[in-house]
């Protein structure tokens, strides 16, 4: 449905926490001239907060053009759509009033998403304490609304120079890991995950790699029955049709680095996988969503309200996410022509 230029995608931004780092990383990326042969950008976010930004860290020549829906947008200038607030906006920090615009401009980013307005969204970094809401939003961060939108589907994975990690129960607490695994669950994972390396990443037969749930893979049940009684037989079972191994304890497995002889790993909860992708990608990472009918990448680190106005700041995720999701975009509708000329 895109139709501001059939050469140029457009590329859809949530803003994120307004006074975190996310408006203030893109607004920087805007400033140069890089992406205008390559882009078209949308922002969701109130034109006040804009205007603030602007003021905020004197960017007076970065200039915006209203519009109403992605339709109207043109090319080589950010393409705004105003959404409505009340109030100027606090920078370092956050609000429930900050919160509440972070929930709209990504649920409306996602709804022209979800109508096909364009093919990849970038979301900025929210703050998940008022960004979730009990009653208006009950989800703990945007894996987690996805999966309301398209149940058994999204699969969050952190993508750097080195490591592709996707992580099979995301954001829920240690204390319910364990009861949130069970078989099925953990084989549509490696299922999406395969699918997501070979049309996403272009890589016909991956080779995935799955971390244990227990310190050396339960010691043959002395430390937990998880991989002894159901994840050895089911990774023994999937190895039929995929190249996957596994269950790898954690520690040895990124200690003797053998991540480089795989194509990506799936860790079985949050920490286990963050951890050694962000100690060994730093800021150069990003988040990319598997299993939706758009492409959906995000920046690897969170709001950093110490570091907004500062030159501590570093563009590489926030890059990598655009940049990196338009190969993906690439390679995806690449992906479907070859597969509709296949067919006819």
């Amino acid at each position: 449905m895109e139709t501001a230029s059939d050469e140029k995608p457009i590329v859809g931004f949530s803003t994120g926490e307004p006074g975190g780092i996310g408006p203030q990383l893109l607004l920087t990326i805007l400033q140069g001239d890089a992406w205008k042969s390559e882009f078209i950008p949308v922002l969701y976010a109130p034109r006040r907060l804009i205007e603030q930004w602007r003021a905020f860290l004197g960017f007076s020549q970065l200039k915006y053009h209203l519009i109403r829906n992605p339709q109207e947008a043109r090319p080589e200038t950010l393409n705004l759509i105003d959404l409505p607030c009340k109030d100027e906006f606090r920078l370092r920090t956050s609000s429930p009033e900050n919160g509440a615009i972070a929930r709209l401009s990504f649920a409306r980013a996602v709804e022209d998403a979800r109508k096909g307005f364009f093919k990849l969204l970038v979301t900025l970094p929210v703050d998940k304490a008022t960004f979730y809401d009990p009653d208006r939003f009950p989800y703990r961060g945007h894996t987690e609304y996805f999966a309301h939108l398209y149940p058994d589907r999204p699969l969050m994975v952190m993508v750097g120079e080195t490591l592709r990690v996707a992580v099979a129960t995301e954001h829920i607490p240690l204390s319910e890991v364990s009861r949130a695994l069970t078989p099925d669950r953990v084989e549509r994972t490696i299922t999406r995950f395969v699918e997501a390396l070979q049309v996403d990443f272009a890589i016909p037969q991956p080779r995935i790699a799955v971390l244990a749930l227990n310190p050396h893979a339960g010691d043959d049940g002395l430390i937990g029955g998880e991989e002894k009684d159901w994840l050895r037989p089911l990774i023994a079972r999937l190895s039929e049709r995929y190249r996957v191994g596994g269950p790898y304890p954690a520690d040895g497995f990124f200690g003797a680095r053998q991540f480089y002889q795989v194509d990506g790993i799936l860790a079985l909860y949050h920490d286990q996988g963050l951890i050694p992708f962000k100690l060994l990608e730093s800021w150069e990472g990003y988040q990319y969503t598997a299993g939706l009918p758009f492409v959906r990448t995000a920046p690897d680190h969170g709001v950093a309200y110490d570091k907004v106005g500062t030159n501590e700041v570093a563009l590489d995720s926030l890059s990598a996410a655009i940049w990196n999701g338009l190969l993906i975009l690439q390679r995806r509708q690449n992906a479907l022509a070859y597969l509709s000329s296949s067919s006819s």
